[in-house]
């Protein structure tokens, strides 16, 4: 998923967005007759909208928020996948988060756009402006994913309401573990309401034959997945070669699972295929490379942690987990 898309309906708009630019790198949708140097045309807002949607994380729209409204209502979903919306108005006075406030990062962002521009934010969520924070803000913070959106919002709303919530930590002994499998509770209470927030840790290596159904890759996934008793919610990003750019079946797998998929170069493999263990004379033959899914899922982390899965391979297909710290 790229980053952010500004669209813009006035000259006005397209002098805003230019300079939003200068800080937050972004594509420039312009109404056609306002096109100008490295922005990119369009006739329909409409058309438009729906064309990128759901390619970006963050949706600025430089004009009225009446508009904004009406073009992007047939594509809500939920909070937990679409992306932030943000409404400024062509002056560049407010600016204002629409949609996926906290999960999303629209209120941060719109704040951080608005200290760049001298603008005022204009956050109306219960939490920011009772100076308490929501169970889906602190996932964000954290940057973990909610495991359910109907628990989050229980445990929010006791949060207004004044209530007693603790964050219970998993500790095993030990406050470096972040991850348990079970808790205790000590309590006199008969009904105790909890939501759990899941990490997004995991980096999935994926090799594959060609043509390899996206069925097969989810089912082996899913199997690899519950062995090591982990939620598919905490997959970070999978990872394969550059030659699997065009796989169907790896790229309809991402789509479903809502994972940003990426692919890595030769050269870049290479520099890290000593960690192959099961080292292919056949995939080192065929693209020049001793092994894929390990040292690719080495690549799409932040390169502390530990293989959780080295590789397992079934039915053409190879998979690495890798989880980072």
């Amino acid at each position: 998923m790229n980053s952010q898309a500004i669209f813009c309906v006035t000259s006005k708009g397209v002098e805003l967005a230019l300079k939003i630019n200068e800080k937050f790198e972004s594509d420039i949708f312009v109404l056609e007759k306002f096109v100008v140097h490295k922005t990119i045309s369009f006739n329909s807002l409409k058309e438009i909208v729906r064309e990128n949607f759901s390619k970006y994380r963050y949706l600025v729209f430089i004009m009225a928020t009446g508009i904004v409204t009406r073009v992007i209502a047939e594509h809500i979903q939920t909070k937990d996948i679409d992306p932030a919306i943000i409404s400024i108005d062509e002056t560049g006075t407010f600016v204002i988060p629409l949609l996926s406030g906290h999960l999303g990062g629209a209120n941060e962002k719109s704040k951080e756009i608005a200290d760049f521009i001298k603008a005022i934010p204009v956050i109306t969520t219960a939490t920011d402006v009772s100076g308490k924070i929501a169970v889906d803000a602190l996932a964000q913070n954290l940057n973990c994913k909610l495991k359910d959106l109907e628990s989050a919002k229980n445990i929010t709303s006791m949060i207004l309401q004044g209530k007693k919530v603790e964050i219970k930590l998993p500790q095993n002994i030990s406050l470096d573990n972040k991850n348990s499998e079970g808790f205790i509770l000590i309590t006199n209470k008969e009904n105790i309401k909890y939501t759990q927030i899941v990490p997004q840790n995991i980096c999935v290596g994926i090799g594959c034959k060609k043509d390899t159904s996206s069925e097969n890759i989810l089912d082996f996934l899913k199997e690899l997945f519950q062995q090591q008793n982990l939620s598919l919610k905490s997959i970070k990003v999978i990872a394969s070669a550059w030659v699997k750019m065009n796989e169907h079946g790896l790229l309809e797998s991402a789509k479903i699972l809502g994972k940003q998929i990426v692919f890595y170069e030769k050269a870049d493999i290479l520099e890290f295929e000593d960690m192959v263990e099961e080292k292919s004379d056949f995939v080192k033959e065929t693209i020049g490379v001793y092994g894929v899914s390990e040292p690719c899922a080495f690549l799409a982390s932040n390169k502390k942690g530990r293989f959780l899965i080295k590789k397992s391979k079934k039915n053409g297909i190879a998979i690495s987990l890798f989880e980072e710290e």
